[in-house]
Formats: C-alpha cells, structure tokens, sequence
C-alpha cells in the first residue's frame, strides 16, 4: 500500500542562536516538496521559526512538553503554550528524552494523552538500545513500548498519531542499521497496530525510521515497503543536506 512520505527534521539543542535558526529557517523556504515536511524546533526559536515558514507547506514542531497546562512548574513547557504558537507537532518519547531525562513509558503516555486531547499531532518514538538489540529483544522492546505508550489511545485518536522507530545502537555509534533490519522492525510494528487496534489502522500509520539518516543512506531507506520517511537528525541542520534527503530517489514513488 502507497502511504504519503513525511520527512522530519530534529534540531535538536541546535542551532546556539536565534540569528542562526532565523538563518536556517530562511533557506528552508525555498523547498519545494510533495512530502509532508516538519521541523521540530527547540522552544526558544519556534515563534520565530514558525513565522519565517508560516506561508511554506513546512509545519513546525515542539521536540517535547509538560504534561500540566499551568502552574508551579518552573522550566516547564505547557501543550496549550505550544498550540498558542500554532506549533503542528510535538515530539513524544524521544530517545534522548528516556535516557537522559528519564522519561518512562508512563510519562510518555501521560504526554501522548495530553497533546492528543489537545487536537495536535504527535510523533512518537520508540526504539531498543544497543544491549537490548545484542540481545535480540528489539521487538520485544518496541511491543512493550506501544503497549505502555499507547496506553488508553483510542483509535480514533491514533490518526493524529505518527510512529517513529529509532535504534539508538544506531545513532551516533558507528553501527548502522541496514535497511532490512529497519524494514523487519516496521513490519513488526505495522502487525502490532493490526492486533491491537485494526487493519485500516495498521495499513494507514506512518512509520518513521530515526537513526543516523544521511544523503548516503535514503535512497535505499525509502525503498523498503514499511518505511514511509524518517526522523532526521543532524544533517537538517545542514540545507544541502536535508535537501538531497527530502527529494531522495526511490522506486517507491
């Protein structure tokens, strides 16, 4: 089944200054795509960010927030902050969120219910790390993560919902996830959805691949049946780059 093809671009805690995110934002205005296109943008740069691309078919998003709507809760980033800015995504269960903020699946749930009940889109991440990948539990870890992630998610609520798979063996590490893993992993999560929510669920759902997604790699990515776009890191933060990633050459299209 042909699904439409989403590229995502991470920024990370990049770029240091709001005069280089005004920047990147300008060139990104150029792009012409027929993909659904999305920059997650650290907070201090989206209203910004969001204004340079608001006449683009680029949709701009959070990389995360709180779960409460206000209050006594300094550093924190509300769901209707984020709506108030006219953000389109927020990013849920990011790799780096679990490992270094210690964001757990129930966490991550409680966040997925907030921004879905806030009719905003969600990309959530899931993914097995190196350990658990050594040791062959890469499904295993993915299912437990839909399972408490998706907690109580309805499936009317699941179509707000975009999927992304992100080995973090493979970010970073030198190790690479060849496309047959990555397309076995998305195979598996697209039968996840079918037993747990139904077929037209499962046949729908983007399925987003994250882990270290270059020039180099794409083409050869996007020509797997089960990988409907990616979850890209640095090299979104370089134009040419993320360029030649969005307009990749695949057989699919």
């Amino acid at each position: 089944m042909k699904r439409s093809v989403c590229i995502a671009g991470n920024w990370k805690m990049n770029p240091k200054t709001l005069a280089e995110a005004e920047e990147l934002a300008n060139q990104l205005k150029d792009i012409r795509s027929f993909h659904n296109i999305i920059i997650l943008v650290p907070f201090p740069f989206i209203y910004k960010v969001k204004k340079i691309l608001s006449d683009t078919y680029i949709s701009v998003g959070a990389q995360d927030c709180y779960t409460i709507s206000s209050g006594a809760y300094t550093g924190a980033t509300s769901v209707e902050m984020l709506k108030s800015l006219k953000c389109d995504y927020i990013l849920a269960g990011h790799s780096e969120r679990r490992n270094i903020f210690n964001d757990c699946n129930s966490i991550v749930n409680a966040k997925i219910h907030t921004i879905l009940n806030n009719n905003m889109n969600c990309i959530f991440c899931i993914g097995e790390n190196q350990e658990e990948y050594q040791k062959g539990l890469n499904k295993e870890t993915c299912s437990k993560q839909l399972t408490e992630g998706l907690s109580k998610i309805s499936s009317e609520k699941i179509k707000n919902i975009i999927v992304a798979y992100e080995p973090v063996w493979a970010i970073g590490t030198g190790l690479t996830a060849t496309p047959d893993i990555v397309e076995n992993v998305h195979n598996y999560i697209r039968i996840w959805f079918k037993e747990n929510y139904s077929k037209d669920i499962s046949d729908n759902i983007q399925i987003l691949y994250g882990g270290s997604v270059t020039p180099e790699t794409i083409d050869s990515l996007m020509n797997e049946n089960n990988i409907d776009g990616v979850l890209v890191g640095g090299a979104s933060l370089v134009y040419d780059k993320f360029t030649r990633i969005i307009n990749f050459d695949s057989l699919k299209i």
